[in-house]
């Protein structure tokens, strides 16, 4: 059998995955691609209006040099200067037969036909005299120039998508890891979500299977308690987990209901639960009619009935008052620093771990519930002295 390991790529500091690192690489080969493409465009774009302007200066240039010399020729003055080998502007003489009379041109392919035009390596003027002068029918004026200034500008823009690539490159790793890190953060969040689920409904379902085994052979009381204790406890986890995967699909019907029963029936239902760690529920409840969904309702006052025993102390007890339009849920417990009080509400968000159980995502719920049916919640918490749970309704 051969096992194929997940190897990770560790990268300043961080862990990318095989689709992680493909997910990265392939968003910055889209985004580089697609910048240069566009810078690539604007620079060809560039060019050619560069050269059409390049070839407007080099053909008025040229043009003004040709009537120089046709004004020096025509004056009988001395034309030698113009055939100096350290000239830009180079200059040739032909007859009307198109025979070169005197030439510093470096090349003799000359295109009569076209007065201004561009060659391979360089730019001609062609001024054909009127009036010709000792057999000279035509006067060419080349700049040779042209190539170097058309090659520096290739250099130019060449260099400047260079260093454009790398810095949209550094930009475009910088932004994927932007938005990498949240996705890696959430999926983090979800893997340890994973295991604490496992975990959690690992204890009630071995309980339940150790219990039924029992039961086979011998009825016992306690074991039925303990089976169902587990088997509420399964539900518990089960209900949250649905309900935060099915809530968006529920519809909520809002009725009339006294708030108080609906918390007696909660204590009944955790009875079992709290039993375990010897925890007694002393309750003061007052008749409240609310106006709400049952089943949200239900889910809130469950999830903090459950979390006060959850962390509440062996052999100590749980108050539960309700009075007026408040409503008050004090544990005595492990209790949570003032620096993580309101990190709790967040989803998979857990602070005491350490035998506790849960996997955080209770009190999200509590929190959602609360702002769905603007309930102001507040929690007052001391370390090892436990927390208390304040929600005032409408």
């Amino acid at each position: 059998m051969v096992k194929i390991a997940l190897k990770p790529f560790v990268e300043w500091g961080t862990v990318l995955y095989h689709d992680e690192r493909r997910g990265l690489i392939s968003f910055l080969l889209i985004y580089v691609s697609s910048s240069l493409l566009m810078l690539g465009s604007i620079g060809y774009f560039y060019y050619h209006e560069r050269l059409l302007s390049i070839d407007r200066i080099c053909g008025v240039s040229m043009q003004n040099i040709a009537m120089h010399v046709e004004t020096t020729i025509r004056n009988k003055n001395d034309t030698s200067k113009f055939f100096d080998h350290d000239r830009v502007m180079k200059v040739a003489f032909y007859t009307k037969d198109k025979k070169v009379i005197k030439s510093k041109l470096s090349t003799q392919e000359i295109n009569f036909e076209d007065i201004n035009h561009r060659g391979r390596e360089s730019a001609f003027y062609i001024k054909k005299l009127e009036h010709p002068i000792n057999n000279i029918h035509y006067i060419v004026i080349e700049d040779s120039k042209l190539t170097t200034t058309m090659h520096e500008l290739k250099k130019f823009i060449w260099f400047s998508l260079f260093l454009a690539s790398i810095f949209i490159a550094f930009i475009g790793y910088f932004l994927s890891r932007l938005l990498l890190n949240p996705v890696k953060e959430n999926f983090a969040m979800l893997s340890r979500f994973m295991k604490d689920s496992a975990h959690e409904l690992n204890t009630p379902v071995t309980a339940l299977m150790m219990s039924a085994n029992y039961l086979k052979k011998k009825y016992d009381k306690e074991m039925v308690e303990h089976m169902l204790m587990s088997s509420k406890m399964i539900s518990e986890t089960y209900n949250s987990i649905a309900y935060l995967a099915f809530h968006d699909l529920d519809i909520e019907i809002k009725e009339e209901f006294d708030l108080a029963e609906h918390i007696h029936a909660s204590i009944k239902y955790f009875q079992e639960i709290a039993a375990s760690k010897n925890i007694n529920i002393n309750t003061e409840l007052n008749t409240l009619i609310i106006n709400m969904d049952k089943n949200s309702m239900r889910k809130l006052i469950n999830n903090l009935i459950s979390n006060a025993i959850k962390y509440s102390y062996k052999n100590k007890s749980i108050d539960i008052s309700l009075q007026d339009n408040i409503l008050k849920i004090k544990d005595q417990g492990l209790g949570i620093d003032k620096e993580n009080q309101k990190k709790i509400f967040k989803r998979y968000k857990r602070v005491n771990t350490k035998g506790s159980g849960g996997f955080g995502i209770g009190l999200d719920i509590v929190m959602g519930i609360c702002r769905s049916n603007n309930i102001e919640i507040s929690l007052e918490s001391e370390i090892k002295k436990g927390s208390t749970f304040t929600l005032v309704f409408p």
